[in-house]
C-alpha cells in the first residue's frame, strides 16, 4: 500500500511538472506595467497564453502548435475568443527564425527575423507588411532565472520591456 501511495505521488508530481507555466510582466519605457501574460503547456504538446490589462481583466490569448514541417503556427483571439490574427514561425538556413503575422482575414500584417547574439542572448527585428523596419528587441538571460527583453522602436529609442519568471 505504501509502494503505491508513492507510486501515485511521483505520478501526480511528473505529470504537473510536464505542465510547465510561466508569467511575463510588461512595462512601458517609464516603468509602469501595462499587462501581463500567463502561459501553459497543453496537452497536445503546444502551448496557451493569456494576456491581461495592468488591471488583471483578460485582453485575448493565442494556442501555439507545431507545424509538419517543424515550425510553429500560433492564432490569436481577443477576450471573447473571436480570432485577431495568426503568425507562422520557421527555422532559417542561418539558425535564426523568421516569423510572419497575419491578420483574421488571412492578410499579411508585418514580419520579424530573430538571430543569436555573442552573448547568449538574441535580438529580434520587426517589419510591417511592405518590409519596412519598424523596431526591434533584445532578450538577455537572468541571473536569478528568467530572461528580459528591451524593447525599441525604428530610431532605437527604447519603448518597454517584459520580464519572464
Amino acid at each position: 500500500m505504501k509502494k503505491l501511495f508513492v507510486t501515485m505521488i511521483v505520478c501526480m508530481m511528473a505529470t504537473v511538472s510536464s505542465f510547465a507555466q510561466y508569467t511575463t510582466n510588461y512595462y512601458n519605457q517609464y516603468g509602469s506595467s501595462i499587462g501581463s501574460s500567463r502561459t501553459r503547456s497543453d496537452i497536445g504538446g503546444g502551448t496557451t497564453t493569456n494576456y491581461y490589462n495592468q488591471y488583471g481583466s483578460s485582453i485575448g490569448s493565442s494556442t501555439t502548435r507545431s507545424d509538419i514541417g517543424g515550425g510553429y503556427s500560433t492564432n490569436y483571439y481577443n477576450q471573447y475568443g473571436s480570432s485577431t490574427g495568426s503568425a507562422r514561425t520557421r527555422s532559417d538556413i542561418g539558425g535564426g527564425y523568421s516569423t510572419n503575422y497575419y491578420n483574421q482575414y488571412g492578410s499579411s500584417t508585418g514580419s520579424a527575423r530573430t538571430r543569436s547574439d555573442i552573448g547568449g542572448g538574441y535580438t529580434t527585428n520587426y517589419y510591417d507588411q511592405y518590409g519596412s523596419s519598424i523596431g526591434s528587441s533584445t532578450t538577455r538571460s537572468n541571473i536569478g532565472g528568467g530572461t528580459t527583453t528591451t524593447y525599441y522602436d525604428a530610431y532605437g529609442s527604447s519603448i518597454g520591456s517584459s520580464y519572464d519568471w
